[in-house]
């Protein structure tokens, strides 16, 4: 990295960081006091506790692991530790109020600017190197919003989120939403060595070898999702594994989060305190694993593994590189994906052809995170960096499982083709859909 690279590069993470705050408050300034302080469901932290533990985890790494200074308050660090308090005990906590938290914000920032201004990104420390603790920060930021609105989606009143009321989707094509697209089997990178955006539970990049499969082209819609209601597939336990019955026969659960049967014969969604017409076309969301893994057998089909999924995602069968993103290698714009806010929902399958993997599958990130049958473990010669908190502390946990893509709501500095995020099989408040696979004998 030359000189003028890294004053670019600053260029760039100072505009990501203030794209990013900018809109944290946007986010934050729509909600009421009660909204902000009030805990909707246990699964969730009070939002007001968001705010302050984004502030928390930039000065800590910014301000004091990059740039030596010393803690704002030190008892925040206890207060915003996410495993010393887990969820359903932070509304007890003696939080910062929505005006201290703001300022915190506030605050922080302005030290961080200047860090980063003085910051020598290439031979600096590790944590500096190419800018990582920086982008490490956008991404951690970007990744609560995803929180805040999983929170604001379990809110039991119906009083509409002023800024899901837009939704800017493209006019979606004709397409079969059953179609599927074979992938040859044979190696492949999976993984990246990327030190600069990457978490390290993305490294280091591997070789491994994938058995030729089919896959669809594009996520589960609700249509296709109906059916298996309709068949009652929540009744029937020769659909569900062992556990995946167990879980259902505890829960009051007979379809996804947010459908309400419409009186006529058909469904409603409630998304973010409204409630509209479900459409048919659209990934279905909000739906467990053991949902996901029972509507699979009923299709004859199954959940792909993570190696699957990114082979779909990032190979091309003319070229021997990978690619960053399924369409290549230049970032997600609004004609290549529903990412970053732009739908507050997902978006008719076949309306990003442009999003389109080398392979031919669409809709890979955005709309919805898919969940795939393989347990959250690290890669080949994984390596912790920078704390053992974000990845490997999960590892050994076998109840998560991996979901890959990205929904509506992450954010473009988040998605990509390598991205692992994860979950309790049990969770529904997640932006979650799913892909089928099938085996090709």
């Amino acid at each position: 990295m030359t000189t003028q690279s890294a004053a670019d590069t600053k260029l760039r993470l100072s505009r990501g960081l203030g794209r990013v705050r900018s809109r944290t408050f946007s986010m934050t300034d729509a909600l009421s006091n009660d909204d902000l302080h009030g805990q909707f469901n246990p699964l969730m932290s009070p939002l007001v506790w968001d705010m302050g533990h984004i502030a928390n985890f930039e000065e800590y790494w910014v301000l004091r692991e990059l740039g030596g200074q010393d803690a704002h308050d030190a008892e925040r660090d206890a207060m915003y530790n996410p495993f010393d308090n887990p969820r359903w005990i932070r509304g007890d906590l003696p939080l910062l109020d929505r005006d201290e938290a703001t300022g915190y914000l506030h605050s922080v920032r302005r030290e961080v600017d200047l860090v980063l201004s003085r910051s020598d990104i290439i031979e600096g420390p590790q944590l500096a190197h190419g800018g990582y603790v920086f982008e490490m920060t956008i991404q951690h930021e970007a990744q609560h919003q995803e929180t805040i609105l999983q929170a604001l989606n379990l809110r039991e009143d119906l009083d509409p989120y002023d800024l899901s009321v837009a939704r800017r989707l493209p006019t979606p094509r004709s397409v079969d939403e059953r179609e599927r697209v074979r992938i040859e089997g044979g190696p492949f990178d999976m993984g990246t060595n990327d030190r600069t955006s990457a978490y390290d539970n993305e490294r280091p990049a591997h070789v491994v070898h994938v058995e030729t499969f089919d896959i669809d082209r594009f996520p589960v819609t609700n249509a296709r999702f109906v059916e298996f209601i309709k068949s009652e597939g929540y009744e029937r336990p020769e659909l569900w594994s062992k556990e995946g019955w167990s879980w259902r026969t505890s829960v009051d659960h007979h379809a996804p989060q947010g459908w309400h049967r419409d009186g006529e014969g058909g469904w409603t969604q409630v998304m973010l305190g409204t409630i509209r017409t479900l459409d048919p076309r659209e990934p279905v969301i909000h739906i467990s694993f053991w949902e996901a893994e029972a509507f699979a057998k009923y299709e004859g089909g199954r959940l792909p593994t993570e190696m699957e999924w990114e082979k779909a995602a990032s190979t091309d069968p003319d070229s021997v590189r990978t690619r960053k993103y399924p369409w290549g290698d230049e970032p997600p714009t609004r004609e290549h994906a529903n990412i970053g806010q732009l739908g507050w929902g997902p978006a008719p399958v076949g309306s990003y052809p442009l999003g389109a993997s080398a392979r031919g599958v669409e809709q890979l990130l955005g709309d919805v995170y898919e969940w795939t049958s393989s347990r959250f473990l690290p890669y080949p010669g994984y390596s912790t960096f920078p704390y053992p908190e974000y990845s490997e502390v999960f590892f050994e946990d076998e109840e998560y499982r991996v979901l890959r893509g990205a929904s509506w709501a992450t954010a473009p500095s988040v998605a990509r083709n390598t991205f692992r995020n994860w979950d309790y099989r049990q969770r529904r408040q997640i932006l979650a859909g799913v892909r089928l696979a099938w085996d090709v004998q």
